[in-house]
């Protein structure tokens, strides 16, 4: 399994019913109940697989959290399903993103986040106050 092929499928489609079927996950349907013109969500959380998918008004994967560490009632996720490179600190994963070429943002004080944009998502690195990686966040490119 590999959460970041989902990115940009349909939440009826085969694979990610077969992701949701296999983790035991409901979905939940956010609607604007407040009138407040906000899009539709649609929302598929294992917190014993240790993530979370957010799925758009069109019902298309737009965003995959990730946790690295235990939060919110999640509970860590296997790496291996992740499909993306979880990386010790904050100084590793700028040197990955600097490697490969890969544009990439910080946080203002150059620690707490980085976020790169490849060619059809963006991958966003959380640290905690002692540094480690604790959210991986993967965002279709039009998310």
């Amino acid at each position: 399994m590999n959460l970041l092929t989902l990115l940009d499928l349909a939440l009826k489609s085969d694979e990610v019913i077969e992701t949701i079927d296999h983790y035991e996950v409901s979905v939940v349907y956010d609607f604007d109940r407040l009138h407040e013109n906000i899009p539709d969500a649609y929302w598929a959380s294992s917190r014993e697989g240790g993530f979370e998918l957010q799925f758009n008004e069109r019902q298309v994967l737009c965003t995959i959290f990730m946790y690295v560490l235990s939060r919110d009632g999640f509970k860590p996720i296997d790496p291996g399903i992740s499909g993306v490179p979880f990386y010790r600190s904050f100084a590793e994963a700028k040197a990955a993103f600097q490697a490969a070429g890969i544009s990439f943002r910080t946080s203002a004080n150059g620690e707490g986040w980085i976020k790169g944009n490849l060619e059809s998502y963006a991958i966003h690195y959380e640290f905690n106050e002692d540094g480690e990686l604790s959210l991986v966040t993967a965002m279709a490119a039009d998310a």
